[in-house]
């Protein structure tokens, strides 16, 4: 019995628990925007985006400059800050889940996209359209019921892929610490939006390095859909890389394609019309699609707690 409880509370297993109940408060007791140190800290990339952004005399290379020292600027007292308190914490894996918890948010696009879903069925397309607005960049004042319920699909599967993905997988191998960087890094390329002209230079230094950290999450991302699906299309889809540098693409090819649906498209932003390739499937989206999407990442969920603990247990069996 001793040697049954040594080997569940061994060093890498508990490491397993702490992040599986992380995940769990953060599925089950939602965290309010409000009060959450992200929403924080995207308050403090708009001011200073408004502070030290150059205007439009400036060229690119000003821009990019500016860019780079500005997100500098704005990590250096946070990593001073963690570096204290995992100095001074008398068990830093406590401190380290917690860091996890902050940067593991994901639960609130799908709540979002379920009350979105209530409301289409319903026929409140106005107020659908308002629900929606927060968690994408793109125009939805004009959205038909096939745009909401598309760009609900797709904000699900890209959000898996970067909030819940690159979150674990940089937690798995660098600790709550690198999370958390991963996810300042990639809450910041979303303040400053290449699609948004006003950051199309300046947000480019933080987007390259938010692409290079997501490149290999995105490739175990994709899997864990295909795997979670259990159809020959989505793992025929894993193949089709086109580029790799295309992220967005590449995921949303392999989510659109696991559930034979139709993903991006044209769509507005700032006024203005951007066409992207559509990928995935071949059926138009409806209504029930949102469901089957969220359907699909609760399963890859579950299959990431089931690979990270297989990964804690080997290292642990290693360490004997």
């Amino acid at each position: 019995m001793d040697k049954v409880l040594a080997t569940i509370f061994s060093q890498e297993l508990i490491t397993f628990w702490l992040s599986l109940f992380t995940v769990l408060i953060e599925r089950h007791m939602p965290w309010p925007d409000k009060y959450h140190p992200l929403s924080l800290w995207k308050l403090f990339t708009i001011r200073m985006a408004d502070k030290v952004l150059p205007t439009k005399e400036f060229g690119a290379k000003q821009q990019k400059l500016s860019g780079s020292l500005a997100f500098i600027v704005l990590l250096v007292p946070v990593c001073v800050s963690i570096a204290v308190f995992l100095y001074m914490s008398v068990y830093p894996v406590f401190f380290e889940a917690l860091l996890l918890l902050i940067a593991l948010r994901y639960k609130n696009t799908q709540l979002v996209c379920h009350r979105l879903s209530k409301q289409i069925a319903l026929d409140k397309k106005i107020l659908a359209r308002h629900t929606l607005q927060p968690i994408v960049l793109r125009e939805t004042n004009q959205m038909s019921v096939l745009g909401l319920a598309k760009a609900a699909c797709e904000t699900l599967i890209l959000r898996f892929n970067y909030q819940y993905c690159g979150v674990m997988f940089w937690f798995m191998l660098t600790g709550g610490v690198g999370a958390i960087l991963y996810r300042l890094l990639y809450e910041s390329s979303q303040s400053w939006n290449i699609k948004l002209t006003r950051f199309s230079n300046f947000g480019l230094s933080v987007k390259f390095l938010v692409t290079c950290l997501q490149w290999l999450p995105t490739l175990l991302s994709g899997f864990s859909l295909a795997l979670a699906s259990l159809t020959f299309r989505g793992l025929f889809a894993l193949s089709k890389v086109k580029t790799l540098l295309d992220i967005r693409g590449y995921i949303l090819n392999v989510g659109g394609a696991c559930l034979n649906i139709e993903l991006a498209g044209p769509a507005i932003y700032q006024q203005h019309k951007i066409r992207t390739i559509k990928c995935g499937g071949h059926k138009q989206v409806i209504l029930v699609d949102i469901k089957r999407v969220q359907n699909l990442v609760n399963l890859a969920i579950y299959l990431w707690l089931a690979v990270s603990f297989l990964i804690y247990a080997l290292l642990y069996a290693a360490a004997q």
